[in-house]
């Protein structure tokens, strides 16, 4: 690739809300609010830690210790995007999206009542 001068495009995540599209790259901080993105990164890492997250380095194809394998997984752009969207949408559209696109089901505890969203709907048909 050096030799031939091709160049690997680096990933990125995009969010659109109110009509404006944010782009991600890994370990970004130009985005205006990155010390709050990070920060609820930060809040976001805590408490799935405490839940019995264990992050899978194994994928991490850098050549470096474990510390940084995981700090490099959590400056993912993805990563990035979700605590962008989480600290400037309500959290439940959040929540319908991710469930639709990562095709998983979430349980979600409110003040009133579980949300279990799946396939992009939550089970309290937006009544919140």
């Amino acid at each position: 690739m050096g030799s031939r001068k091709v160049q690997k495009q680096p990933a990125c995540s995009w969010v659109k809300l109110k009509n404006q599209v944010s782009s991600f790259g890994v370990g970004d901080n130009s985005h205006p609010q990155s010390p709050e993105i990070y920060k609820k990164l930060d809040e976001l890492k805590k408490r799935i830690i405490e839940a019995g997250y264990v992050p899978d380095t194994s994928y991490a194809l850098q050549d470096t210790d474990e510390e940084q394998k995981e700090h490099n997984l959590w400056n993912h752009s993805e990563r990035l995007a979700l605590a962008f969207a989480l600290i400037n949408t309500d959290c439940h559209s959040v929540f319908k999206f991710v469930s639709g696109i990562l095709g998983r089901k979430i349980i979600l505890r409110d003040a009133f009542r579980f949300h279990h969203f799946a396939g992009g709907n939550c089970s309290c048909s937006d009544y919140w």
